[in-house]
């Protein structure tokens, strides 16, 4: 799927994720005097859900990351690692969603970091799931897992993505109510007036 579908992706899980949590998932995280969790829970859950994608050539990970991406790109090339391929995991999303967890812990952003993986996860077992390549979830084995039947399965920028991105943005649209923090409208009012 395309960076802006796996973005939406990212974000719609943590939604869900918060939702079932019933709002006790995001914390507050107050800087100056501003309450930012939603913001850096959603930029974590946007930027995972891009991560994956690491591996592709020109990919929107890549360009936003600059040169940075670029060196990305050409130390994953320099290990072999090719696009759909372990980064594309269920191993690569258990190590990465631990590892965001433990330094979200760590430096006192536990539901950052779970958000970050919400992100990953979305990319590899939802989205690209759909698709035709479909993913190596139990990678090295070189099966394809696949979440629809072979007639369904979603060709990446093809119009059914399109439909499938317009879908999930209406429903995340339902859901927004639960990502604002309770006192958010109170905050704005009080900054306005």
């Amino acid at each position: 799927m395309l960076g802006h579908t796996h973005a939406l992706f990212g974000i719609t899980t943590l939604a869900v994720v918060e939702a079932l949590s019933a709002g006790r998932l995001i914390q507050e995280h107050v800087i100056y005097g501003v309450p930012a969790g939603v913001a850096l829970c959603a930029g974590a859950a946007i930027f995972g859900a891009l991560l994956p994608d690491l591996d592709a050539d020109d990919s929107t990970i890549q360009r936003e990351l600059g040169s940075l991406g670029l060196l990305a790109r050409l130390g994953l090339q320099l290990l072999a690692v090719k696009h759909r391929g372990v980064l594309h995991s269920g191993l690569a999303t258990v190590i990465v969603t631990v590892l965001a967890v433990g330094l979200g812990w760590y430096g006192g952003y536990p539901d950052v970091g779970l958000a970050l993986g919400l992100g990953y996860a979305s990319h590899v077992i939802l989205a690209d799931a759909m698709t035709r390549s479909g993913v190596p979830l139990w990678w090295p084995a070189r099966q394809k897992f696949h979440v629809l039947p072979k007639g369904l399965r979603i060709r990446t920028g093809g119009p059914i993505e399109y439909l499938l991105f317009g879908l999930v943005a209406l429903f995340l649209f339902t859901l927004i109510p639960v990502l604002l923090p309770p006192n958010l409208f109170k905050f704005i009012l009080r900054s306005v007036f």
